[in-house]
């Protein structure tokens, strides 16, 4: 079965969310690691994950959700919830430099603590960086990204930049430090992901959603969810000239094990649903 390896379902109204891990299934999604964005919506993704079998937890403070540098307290919060069982991945973490604004410093200090503490419990990250507006050919939020990821030697750890949108050069540097690169939808309408859709190794793909609340669709049936990771496979296996089964196979087995010891509560989870 597919993995949605990064969404934010924990976020939707709780009267859906049954409905939601449902028509993953349906559409063979077995397992969805969903990603806290503070300190707080961090342990909702947990007490999330400990009510539905097939969904995993990921800890972390998302950059355009810090107001200060991470203290102490919030620090301490985020390891105490990495200790839980149903807590797969550090996420979201990361850089973003969308709006240009003081908290830089911030997202830098923030980042560079979170791998720290994903350090502490070996916890592969799951980080986002963006650019100011659309302009992809920026510099600035990916060298801050490849800066932290160097110093802090996170490559060790594992991980993928998830939703990714850059471009082949961009791509192939974060292959070098060790990192997977983590597909969405924007794969079917951002041509310049294409080139790294054909060149990215077996071995690094990944298949996500993102899937959080799109309130700006005023057409609840449009809203993205973790049952849409075959439309993803699809365009990922004809841009390869692979079959999405091909393409199933790898992105799971990547994920498996760039979870490394935590993949077994998801094998199993899996394993129980393809024998239903």
């Amino acid at each position: 079965m597919f993995i949605d390896t990064h969404a934010h379902i924990h976020q939707h109204d709780p009267d859906e969310i049954s409905d939601i891990i449902d028509r993953a299934i349906t559409a063979n999604v077995g397992a969805i690691i969903t990603a806290g964005t503070t300190v707080e919506d961090s342990q909702k993704a947990i007490e999330l994950a400990q009510t539905h079998a097939s969904v995993f937890a990921g800890v972390g403070v998302h950059p355009t959700d810090l107001t200060h540098s991470l203290t102490s307290g919030d620090l301490a919060n985020l390891s105490k919830f990495a200790e839980s069982p149903e807590v797969i991945v550090m996420s979201e973490i990361g850089i973003d430099h969308q709006n240009r604004s003081p908290d830089f410093d911030w997202q830098a200090e923030s980042f560079h603590a979170q791998i720290e503490v994903a350090r502490s419990h070996s916890l592969p990250i799951v980080f986002h960086i963006r650019e100011q507006g659309d302009d992809y050919d920026a510099h600035s939020a990916r060298d801050a990204t490849i800066s932290i990821l160097k110093e802090t030697n996170a490559g060790e750890l594992g991980g993928t930049a998830h939703y990714f949108q850059g471009r082949w050069d961009f791509a192939s540097q974060l292959l070098d430090l060790g990192f997977h690169i983590s597909f969405a939808k924007t794969l079917t309408r951002i041509t310049d992901l294409e080139e790294t859709a054909r060149k990215i190794p077996d071995n690094r793909i990944l298949l996500e959603t993102d899937a959080y609340p799109q309130t700006f669709k005023k057409n609840r049936a449009k809203w993205t969810e973790p049952r849409d990771i075959p439309v993803v496979a699809e365009k990922l296996s004809a841009l390869r000239g692979s079959s999405v089964g091909d393409i199933q196979n790898l992105a799971t087995s990547n994920t498996l094990s760039m979870l490394g010891r935590r993949s077994e509560i998801v094998s199993a989870v899996l394993d129980s649903l393809a024998t239903r």
